[in-house]
């Protein structure tokens, strides 16, 4: 990878997430993991065809402890060393299935820091922001996800977790306003429609976290799956909001695209690959 650019690989994993991020300086961050038996070989080989032969992950990013976000991390982890893991520190709601138990075990073998909202961190020209974490107001995991916004060379790339409309109408956006627009959002939970669904409004959606954001384009990370994601009201409500790439573009779906590169082009905007892993 040339330097002066940050990339984002959006990976097909289907119905979960995986996002890597390559810094400038080649630093590698993991923002989620759905290594399956279908997928292992592709995801793996292309891990290495990017990173090189037993590159370090400087950190895995665990936004919430469901299963199609840490799922084969064990796998990753043996081709490419994890330094730390960064989570929430809330235990969510798989306590009882495998990929928990193995996640548990690989994060307490490496060690781990629970992250805190409104946080930052800089590496070199690289600005990482944690939006949303733990939060006791919050009942469910999924709006207690780490929602990062990494910003560079006047692009940034939001990735939101699984939550729903709840946690950007009570604190994201009262706390940040229009600091949340972002040139790339990866759209929350796989497309669906509690990002917007508010149950105390029947008549209309909540939209305002979206008009912030206001991205050029969203990517949808989904797959086969039995939830009817990614939602169409949803899609609908993303494709209106998101104002569109130099070519006209504005949702793009993993399901549709395979995995997606972005760059974020010092002085030069950013550009989007499809269908890298094919």
């Amino acid at each position: 990878m040339a330097g002066n650019m940050l990339q984002a690989h959006f990976l097909d994993v289907g119905c979960g997430n995986m996002a890597l991020i390559q810094l400038p300086d080649r630093t590698a961050l993991l923002y989620d993991c759905n290594v399956t038996a279908e997928n292992q070989s592709r995801i793996l080989g292309y891990l290495k065809q990017v990173l090189g032969e037993s590159t370090h992950i400087a950190k895995f990013i665990n936004s919430h402890r469901d299963a199609d976000h840490m799922r084969g991390i064990e796998l990753v982890h043996a081709q490419h060393p994890i330094d730390v893991v960064w989570d929430s520190g809330v235990t969510g709601t798989s306590t009882d299935t495998p990929e928990y138990r193995t996640y548990m075990r690989l994060r307490s073998q490496i060690g781990y820091t629970e992250i805190d909202s409104k946080k930052l961190w800089t590496f070199g020209d690289v600005v990482v922001r944690c939006l949303n974490s733990k939060d006791e107001d919050m009942s469910d995991a999924n709006d207690q996800s780490l929602v990062l916004k990494i910003e560079y060379a006047g692009n940034s790339v939001l990735l939101a977790g699984d939550t729903s409309f709840s946690p950007w109408k009570s604190t994201i956006l009262p706390y940040y306003g229009d600091r949340v627009h972002s040139t790339i959002l990866l759209a929350s939970h796989h497309g669906s429609r509690t990002f917007f669904d508010d149950p105390g409004d029947e008549r209309n959606y909540y939209v305002a976290h979206l008009k912030k954001i206001n991205p050029d384009m969203t990517i949808v990370s989904v797959g086969p799956n039995v939830h009817d994601l990614p939602d169409n009201k949803a899609m609908e409500l993303y494709e209106k909001y998101s104002s569109g790439s130099n070519k006209g573009n504005k949702v793009y779906s993993t399901e549709d695209k395979g995995s997606m590169r972005l760059s974020l082009k010092e002085g030069d905007g950013w550009s989007l690959t499809v269908g890298v892993d094919s």
